[in-house]
């Protein structure tokens, strides 16, 4: 049996050609990055999105889809700045997650969403993506971040409790309406 693969520490990494980086070091593994998505990742979030278990799908969708839809892979690595930000959390090339935001009209305020592939899930990567595109938001003066869990998401709930103090809800049917200032985003700990 494989050792688990644990969280060793965060590195803040900055280079003028890609800007910021984050990568998180695994012990026994490859550095996992964090980083922008850009419209050369289409066939390698393709490979991770065909990689979701079906439970995984209908969480991050709501939907039971048998696969992720083309429309969801092609404008899942469209950014369109400052409107919308996605980033990417890549092991040896492989994106193992995806998070993004979409600001709201009023600009003050964005919808997120994450997922992360199932290998990779319960490992810390998560809590980085979500993190990061946090502070990503809050750079530009993005006050709030919204979004839909479905109640039985346990995980997703726990990892927003995680990562933020203050986050609210409101059931919406079969789903929390979570709301969360992001001047209570907190920094991820290093292990």
């Amino acid at each position: 049996m494989q050792d688990p693969i644990y969280p060793a520490r965060r590195v803040l990494r900055r280079s003028p050609e890609a800007g910021s980086q984050e990568t998180l070091a695994l012990r026994r593994d490859p550095e996992l990055r964090v980083r922008p998505a850009s419209s050369e990742d289409e066939q390698g979030l393709r490979r991770m999105f065909s990689s979701l278990s079906s439970q995984s799908i209908y969480l991050r969708f709501h939907t039971p889809y048998p696969k992720v839809p083309e429309w969801a892979v092609a404008s899942f690595t469209e950014g369109d700045r400052p409107r919308k930000e996605i980033l990417l959390a890549v092991v040896e090339e492989e994106i193992a997650g995806h998070a993004m935001y979409v600001l709201s009209d009023k600009g003050r305020d964005a919808e997120f969403a994450i997922v992360v592939e199932d290998r990779w899930q319960a490992k810390g990567v998560g809590k980085l993506l979500l993190s990061r595109l946090a502070e990503e938001a809050k750079r530009r003066s993005i006050e709030t971040f919204s979004g839909l869990v479905l109640a039985e998401n346990r995980r997703m709930l726990g990892l927003i409790e995680s990562v933020f103090s203050g986050a609210t809800h409101t059931i919406e049917g079969s789903a929390y309406h979570v709301v969360v200032p992001l001047g209570s985003s907190e920094a991820v700990a290093a292990a």
